[in-house]
């Protein structure tokens, strides 16, 4: 049945003498041989290859080096790469050697090292080791901006050389920590009778100083989120049963923080005895953002 009508729908148009005798050459006497010519608007090899795979030769070239230099910049660098992208800049990212080391930490809970000692001076002196108490260095105008300090902000004079005061705030968060350690209950009486740092002030604002630092650490904590895990190993107290206890020596992959607390160390600020401080620095001029109560 479908072979009848397909049969019967097919058509066939014969083909005139004229049109058959038409040949693929132009004429009788040319052969397969002979030249065709070319259309006078007809683009010649050449150009065509150049419009056509030009442009993917640059593209192709330009990728390359640049996958050159990311490979010799960054990728091959991993270190370079994670402190720029999550640092900000400061001229301690131009100047030191910055790079992570994995390190294993101390979080003995009944076995104390001197940073976890009774206030003394033995005590006092591991925790000053850190820099805690560094002054503050300098930060060149030219890179001020870049490092997020305004321009109307504290200035040294040019007689001291310029540039803008500013503290390592890596440091300061030590500092945050040491003055929340002096303020524990066991030691808080200790550093009071003092009376030094922080405890040259009254007990209002050493509330609100050590609450600042509590605040300042919280706040640095959930920024760098650690993401790391805890795990547990088994405990077995004598005469008790067997039991899971978190296992806080852990491993991390850490900056290598000596290189960053000797650089601070060595671009301090002299200290005021030595400097004309009615001369330090550059009063602020006409426009500049003073305040009138401490933010």
């Amino acid at each position: 049945m479908f072979g009848q009508l397909v049969r019967s729908s097919i058509r066939f148009t014969p083909v005139s003498q004229k049109e058959d005798n038409e040949a693929l050459l132009p004429c009788p006497s040319c052969s397969a041989s002979s030249e065709i010519k070319r259309s006078p608007h007809q683009p010649s090899a050449t150009w065509y290859f150049l419009k056509t795979y030009a442009p993917l030769v640059l593209l192709t070239t330009a990728s390359g080096l640049l996958g050159i230099w990311l490979g010799n910049n960054w990728v091959l660098n991993p270190d370079k790469f994670c402190i720029w992208h999550t640092s900000q800049y400061s001229p301690i990212v131009e100047d030191v050697d910055l790079h992570y080391e994995t390190i294993r930490f101390n979080g003995s809970l009944l076995k104390a090292n001197i940073f976890r000692g009774a206030a003394s001076p033995e005590v006092d002196a591991a925790w000053e080791s850190l820099g805690v108490n560094y002054r503050a260095m300098v930060v060149p105008a030219d890179q001020a901006t870049q490092s997020g300090i305004l321009p109307d902000q504290v200035k040294v004079s040019q007689r001291y050389g310029g540039g803008f005061p500013a503290n390592v705030e890596g440091l300061h968060h030590l500092h945050c920590l040491n003055l929340l350690r002096k303020a524990l209950t066991w030691n808080y009486d200790y550093y009071h009778e003092q009376g030094e740092g922080p405890f040259t002030n009254s007990d209002y604002v050493i509330r609100y100083h050590t609450t600042h630092c509590l605040d300042i650490l919280r706040q640095q904590l959930m920024c760098t989120v650690d993401v790391g895990v805890l795990g547990q190993i088994w405990y077995h107290p004598e005469g008790n049963p067997i039991e899971p206890f978190v296992d806080f020596h852990t491993k991390h992959k850490c900056r290598n923080f000596e290189a960053v607390r000797a650089w601070a160390e060595k671009h301090q600020l002299p200290p005021e005895e030595k400097v004309d401080m009615q001369h330090f620095y550059e009063l602020p001029k006409e426009g500049d953002r003073i305040v009138s109560e401490i933010p």
